[in-house]
């Protein structure tokens, strides 16, 4: 019951539950996360399900504290979303939380808590279905649902993964779990038109409890918290794939079952905690990771930052990290670490949720709180579509940098000063955040305008106490590069991206249809022009035509190509021809390349390659590298037994010259993978 819980943790495993409970739980070992770009392992404990239906995370509006939301207050949330112009820039879900349902004893959450007919332990006696609260829904949830969606909005759903939702309201059990129902319970919801459940953890299936949460730190524990993770994941394939069309649904899945075994945001880096990740994250588009921190004050969301930092390979497009809500509505927390904290969210692609409340229940959003969430750039990082969590590439005395490559090719940079009592200059430079690039622009989308960059790209900035700031880095098309791979601080010249995990396919785009190549069919269905398996992985070496390319060592969201706009890209060196290996994703593409020489002097080339399609160039011939078979379109793996084309083609270098750099035509279409002279 992450985002406010309701009492204290039920009683420490009051009694075991044995026989058939661990009969269904098998033990698995732990899966290490991959170092290269790869699809999420698949335990056999889990199941996987369709990532690309979460392509970025949710920007959700929680109409009122768990126990006051009502349809009234949803209704009124929905229509002031709309209004203030929320809505259009992305807080476009509403939802509800616990107690929504009639409690397991058949009492509604009225002050005389009313028994409600045709109820059999909380469910409905024929349908066997959860039964929304008469008092707070008395037309149901499709009511609310139906009245969402004609306001162009998602409808947000509770249920609890165990075998009872968390609060009780004090009476003997609250509503029920749906640990053995997911299958009738995620039908019902996906029949009230629900976009999006919140999937709680409460009524631990190894305890008696009939509330509450439990602390999970045995393997036990974690095991059957896997369980319920799996149970969820195969009851979604099961709506999204019904063989009825008219049954179909695609519903985001929010679990939260992580958090209670890092309750205290402490335990993240234990084994037992690595393992529930491993095997719950491809069951969810989105993994609550820890405890509530409350918005009293700025420490807390420094631990939070910290935390998902230190998680950050388990995030990715379809696979986000949720470490607590923001407090918008929390008059403890100074403006300026509301904002701080709004800017760190987008960076680190973390789910967004906001509580809307009032003294009234009424579900209104105040023009104060709106003003303060309507932040178009700041929601555009958060919400892009390469959807990689921000990498801190720097610690200073103070303060964090961190880094995020959007889809443009731009970055955006925020510097989080971790003193809520003092601000802090803070300094860094554009090789820190990532890019080689000589000059760029800084905009600015919280905090100061940066009125100077020097000769080296670096530039200061004085960060608010307990805040954050953050800019757009803009590199100029005709923009010189120190270097293609090892430009200062490790920063490169690569500004797109054309590879994509299976279980992340939005995460990049090559074609015009958003298309990419697959990290995992590279991994292993790749060919030499001669037949022979070749392994292409990222940071790995591969040897085409005698020639020892790198391929690019990056992970799913970041930069692995270079898209050619126009600019230069120092490469010194004396020999006879620069090598490139690369491919066009929308037919045959090309132009003049030019060759600039230590001495001033100059050379060009008539330069470019084929499609990826393996369509035989005629403008812009160049040698097959290898073919892989299978593709990544937006919705996930596609044409496993159609072969994708990477090219070789070379360049020479003018006899006795000294190559000082490379300019490159404007061929947008193009992807350069590595680049190696010889």
């Amino acid at each position: 019951m992450p985002y406010s819980h309701r009492g204290a943790a039920a009683p420490r495993r009051v009694r075991r539950l044995a026989g058939a409970l661990l009969a269904v739980i098998a033990a698995v070992a732990t899966v290490t996360q991959p170092s290269a770009a790869l699809s999420r392992p698949v335990p056999s404990d889990t199941v996987n399900i369709d990532h690309s239906a979460a392509p970025t995370p949710r920007m959700i509006l929680r109409s009122e504290s768990w126990a006051k939301t009502t349809a009234a207050s949803m209704k009124k949330t929905a229509d002031d979303a709309v209004s203030t112009g929320l809505a259009q820039l992305g807080w476009n879900t509403v939802s509800f939380d616990d107690t929504w349902a009639v409690r397991s004893d058949c009492t509604d959450w009225d002050a005389s808590a009313t028994v409600v007919p045709n109820c059999t332990n909380g469910r409905d006696t024929t349908t066997g279905n959860l039964i929304p609260s008469p008092t707070k829904y008395p037309n149901g949830l499709k009511d609310v649902g139906d009245y969402l969606h004609s306001k162009g909005l998602s409808f947000g759903v509770y249920a609890s993964g165990g075998r009872y939702m968390c609060d009780s309201g004090g009476r003997s059990a609250a509503a029920p779990g749906s640990y053995d129902n997911f299958e009738k319970d995620f039908r019902y919801f996906a029949s009230v038109g629900a976009d999006y459940i919140k999937l709680d953890y409460c009524g631990e299936p190894n305890t008696t409890n009939k509330c509450c949460y439990s602390i999970l730190d045995t393997d036990l524990e974690i095991d059957t918290a896997i369980e319920s993770s799996r149970r969820a994941a195969a009851a979604l394939n099961a709506i999204k794939n019904d063989t009825d069309p008219a049954k179909r649904r695609s519903i985001m899945l929010n679990i939260s079952a992580p958090a209670y075994a890092n309750w205290k945001n402490d335990t993240w880096d234990t084994a037992l905690y690595r393992r529930m990740l491993d095997s719950i994250g491809p069951a969810g588009h989105a993994y609550r990771i820890g405890g509530d921190v409350g918005g009293a004050n700025w420490a807390g969301t420094v631990t939070l930052v910290d935390m998902v930092e230190n998680l950050r390979s388990y995030g990715k497009q379809g696979h986000f990290l949720d470490p607590d809500r923001l407090y918008f509505d929390d008059s403890a927390l100074s403006t300026a670490s509301k904002l701080g904290g709004y800017a760190m969210w987008a960076m680190q692609n973390s789910q967004m949720v906001a509580m809307i409340r009032n003294s009234d229940n009424s579900g209104a959003i105040s023009t104060t709180q709106a003003d303060l969430m309507k932040k178009a750039d700041l929601i555009a990082v958060g919400q892009d579509p390469l959807a990689v969590p921000a990498k801190r590439v720097a610690r200073g005395t103070g303060y964090d940098v961190f880094a995020k490559p959007l889809s443009n090719g731009d970055y955006a940079v925020a510097i989080m000063n971790r003193s809520a009592s003092a601000a802090v200059t803070a300094s860094t430079s554009g090789s820190v955040v990532g890019t080689s690039a000589t000059a760029f622009t800084l905009t600015s989308i919280l905090g100061p305008d940066v009125t100077s960059i020097d000769a080296n790209g670096g530039f200061s900035v004085t960060v608010p106490a307990g805040s954050a700031v953050m800019y757009r880095l803009k590199v100029a098309a005709t923009a010189t590069y120190s270097g293609l791979n090892f430009g200062p601080d490790g920063s490169h010249a690569r500004n797109a991206t054309a590879i994509t995990d299976g279980d992340a396919p939005t995460a990049g785009s090559w074609d015009a249809s958003g298309r990419t190549l697959s990290s995992d069919r590279l991994a292993g269905n790749a060919q030499l022009p001669d037949g022979t398996a070749v392994s292409v992985k990222a940071g790995q070496p591969v040897t085409i035509g005698g020639v020892g390319y790198t391929w690019p060592s990056t992970t799913s969201g970041n930069f692995d190509s270079v898209k050619p706009v126009g600019q230069t890209i120092q490469y010194a060196y004396t020999g006879s021809k620069v090598n490139f290996l690369g491919a066009s994703g929308i037919g045959e593409a090309g132009g003049t390349i030019r060759l600039n020489y230590s001495d001033g002097t100059s050379s060009t080339s008539t330069w470019g390659f084929p499609s990826w399609s393996c369509a035989t160039g005629t403008t812009y011939p160049a040698t097959l590298a290898f073919k892989v078979f299978g593709r990544n379109s937006t919705t996930g793996p596609s044409d496993a037994g159609t072969a994708y084309c990477t090219y070789t083609r070379s360049v020479p270098i003018t006899s006795g010259k000294t190559l000082a750099s490379i300019t490159l035509p404007n061929t947008p279409n193009i992807r350069i993978f590595s680049i190696k002279a010889t």
